[in-house]
């Protein structure tokens, strides 16, 4: 405030690099010039005159005009303003200047607004009645901050056009002629994933990589002529593409433990006759795994049929920034949750805590395990934080690829559904990927991820009005006009618990509040579907909560009117 701005001088940017102003010069001119209307019909704002510069309102009106900014879809030439219309950014630049000196030389009164939000914040942060809540970590809040992941399925139980591999398939029919871990992250892209988790050993045992621990891995097979590595090229392809990864595997399951016909390599091939020696080939393949993937890559460890496994403290060491899926297991204790549906959907409400007691609870089987620690042991009040990822398959029922598959693909519809009711009830979403018996993705497959993110963009990608960090127990948007509201979007900043225990979310039709959505949980985000009634302004009462509740964001989606 009150200096204007050299564009001689540089400044360092988040990665460390000098960038100079000049260069920044083009976005600096587009966000500024965001708050002058389009020609034609709209209406335009008055001059600013230095009374009007000088009012922490205008202050305040510029802070409000920028913060609901949004792209229109993905042309980066065009900007969605504040009045709910687009403008060619080439009409625009010529008002930068202006708008530049306006908003640069407002006086220290905005600052001192500024900072009685943020103090008005921090008190309700520190709030004494909110101290008990369970937390997440930072690494279990930058999971679920991703929202969606992929998970990829492919063994030879693709080529056996089953569920579970069996070992029948000679290792030189295994080619994967077509495995392109780049179309794999192509996929995740495209609905807008932000890691993926490899199954790296299934029950059937086979090792994507190889492995010291089996004969029956991929560097014994036709795959690139026994070259071939899966698990380095996966790693590979996630770093090019910006994304991070996770793997799945199997806990071995020793001749001991009797019979069971979906783990039949590591009893007929492997000779695991042990829990001693599971643990052991367990462990090593741990690490030839991280060996390969390195720690600052893995976001999330996922282990199956892990009641018996004891692996924390190598966790720990060597994949410190994972979130681990775990049911059952005391060592370590699951950090995340299966909800215990594969459908994609947890309940409402979706708590992300429950009482320790329940995790540190002894199993006898995976079954029981799976029971104790699913949405039905979910508790408000729980001092355990562990959020839930419902997972489900592209092709219902199907998680690897066979014919009949094709014939279960999920629709845009139904994959909505399961976002709505997975990322939209304070959970996270995984979207199986199950590429053919060559390896690749079914390009029906790929289109059908591509349309999936296109809708979530489509549908909650472009509010109609937003706010954000308001501390209290009232939130109001105003409209600026009636407009059909499809869906309401309550965020809280649970990084200090889920203080949030019930809201009620109504909208104005010019003569009344009207209902529009209620509900209990919020979480990290909670979306509501509602009738497509026109209403110009809408807001949100908190009817009961722990401690005062902090708002981390609210918006509003569009309806269609019938």
């Amino acid at each position: 405030p009150g200096k204007p701005i050299d564009l001689s001088h540089s400044r360092s940017s988040n990665d460390g690099q000098v960038t100079p102003m000049k260069k920044q010069l083009p976005l600096l001119t587009s966000l500024l010039t965001l708050t002058f209307p389009a020609t034609g019909d709209a209406p335009k704002p008055d001059a600013p005159s230095p009374e009007f510069k000088r009012t922490a309102a205008a202050r305040d009106q510029c802070r409000a005009w920028f913060r609901e900014a949004r792209f229109v879809g993905q042309e980066p030439t065009r900007f969605r303003l504040f009045h709910r219309q687009s403008i060619p950014m080439s009409q625009l630049l010529s008002l930068g200047a202006a708008l530049a000196a306006f908003c640069f030389t407002l006086p220290d009164v905005g600052c001192a607004a500024s900072a009685a939000d943020l103090a008005a914040w921090r008190h309700a942060v520190a709030d004494p009645a909110a101290a008990q809540l369970a937390r997440p970590s930072k690494v279990q809040y930058v999971w679920q901050e991703g929202e969606l992941a992929m998970f990829v399925q492919l063994d030879p139980a693709t080529i056996q056009q089953g569920e579970y591999d069996n070992g029948t398939t000679p290792m030189k029919d295994i080619k994967f002629e077509k495995l392109d871990t780049d179309e794999w992250c192509r996929a995740a892209k495209a609905f807008g994933a932000k890691h993926i988790v490899f199954m790296l050993a299934h029950s059937g045992g086979f090792c994507m990589w190889p492995s010291k621990t089996t004969e029956y891995h991929i560097g014994n097979t036709a795959y690139k002529e026994g070259e071939g590595d899966v698990v380095k090229e996966f790693a590979a392809s996630c770093r090019h593409h910006g994304l991070k990864a996770g793997f799945y595997f199997w806990m071995p399951r020793p001749t001991s433990a009797g019979k069971d016909s979906n783990t039949v390599t590591y009893t007929a091939l492997d000779k695991v006759h042990s829990w001693e020696e599971a643990s052991a080939v367990f462990k090593t393949r741990f690490h030839e795994i991280m060996d390969r993937l390195g720690p600052d890559l893995v976001r999330e460890i996922w282990i199956d049929q892990p009641i018996r496994a004891s692996i924390g403290k190598d966790i720990a060491s060597r994949a410190p920034n994972a979130v681990v899926q775990a049911v059952g297991c005391h060592d370590p204790y699951p950090t995340i949750r299966w909800p215990g549906n594969e459908h994609g959907v947890v309940r409402d409400p979706c708590w992300s805590t429950l009482k320790r007691s329940k995790i540190e609870t002894k199993s006898a089987t995976q079954f029981e395990a799976d029971a104790n620690q699913t949405v039905e042991a979910d508790d408000p009040d729980g001092d355990y934080w562990a959020p839930h990822e419902a997972d489900v398959p592209l092709h219902d029922k199907f998680w690897h690829m066979r014919p009949d598959a094709l014939n279960h693909r999920r629709s845009v519809a139904q994959l909505m559904d399961c976002y709505e009711k997975s990322v939209g009830r304070n959970s996270f979403l995984i979207l199986n990927c199950a590429p053919q018996a060559d390896g690749a993705i079914h390009p029906d497959d790929m289109k059908r991820y591509q349309e999936f993110g296109s809708e979530i963009d489509r549908r909650f990608g472009h509010p109609l009005a937003v706010i954000e960090q308001v501390p209290g127990r009232e939130v109001f948007l105003d409209l600026g006009g009636l407009k059909p509201v499809g869906y309401t979007d309550l965020w809280e900043d649970y990084r200090y618990g889920q203080r949030v225990r019930e809201y009620v979310i109504e909208g104005f039709d010019g003569k009344d509040w009207i209902p529009l959505s209620q509900g209990t949980s919020v979480g990290r985000r909670k979306l509501d579907h509602c009738p497509s009634t026109p209403v110009s302004q809408v807001r949100v009462r908190i009817t009961q909560s722990v401690g005062t509740p902090l708002i981390r964001k609210f918006q509003v989606h569009p309806g269609v009117l019938n």
